[in-house]
């Protein structure tokens, strides 16, 4: 496991988990998921508050089992090795409305990177302009961050606090 941490953490560790999680989307594409899509939880969140009647756009209402394989894997991942730390941060309102904005962003102008990548490796071109815009978007935090930004730091949480998004 040590060893497996330190190929991770090292330079090559982008490139290793991006083939990996791409070589999953592909699997997911074949398997049945939409071939521009692989893997996008932007998507499959708005999938699952359809599923849940929250909108009724009839194509987008599937209860896609992915998200909870996320939240569970990586509960038990952390769990088992004994690696579980629940942690919260400061400012949550901010939080949850720049999380908001970033998910608004992600359905409308089918900005998640993870779809953007697919869709270019799908021959779609007009992913090129989505992927510049995050690159915008990413330089544009650059500079808040630069400028002082900082919505504070992350504290220990009780255990059960952790466990209630299980």
């Amino acid at each position: 496991m040590k060893k497996l941490n330190e190929l991770l953490l090292s330079r090559l560790g982008p490139a290793i988990t991006g083939g990996v999680v791409g070589a999953l989307a592909a699997v997911l594409v074949y398997f049945g998921n939409p071939g521009n899509m692989g893997i996008c939880v932007a998507c499959f969140t708005r999938d699952i508050a359809g599923a849940l009647g929250l909108h009724r756009a009839g194509v987008v209402q599937y209860l896609r089992p992915e998200i909870p394989g996320f939240i569970l894997g990586a509960f038990l991942s952390a769990f088992l090795a004994k690696e579980y730390r629940p942690r919260s941060g400061s400012s949550p309102v901010i939080r949850f409305f720049l999380g908001f904005f970033a998910m608004i962003g992600a359905l409308i102008f089918l900005g998640c990177p993870w779809r953007a990548y697919a869709r270019l490796a799908g021959g779609d071109w007009t992913a090129l302009a989505r992927i510049a815009r995050l690159i915008v978007g990413v330089g544009i935090d650059i500079i808040f961050l630069w400028c002082g930004s900082n919505l504070g730091k992350a504290e220990k949480s009780p255990p059960w606090a952790g466990s209630t998004f299980v």
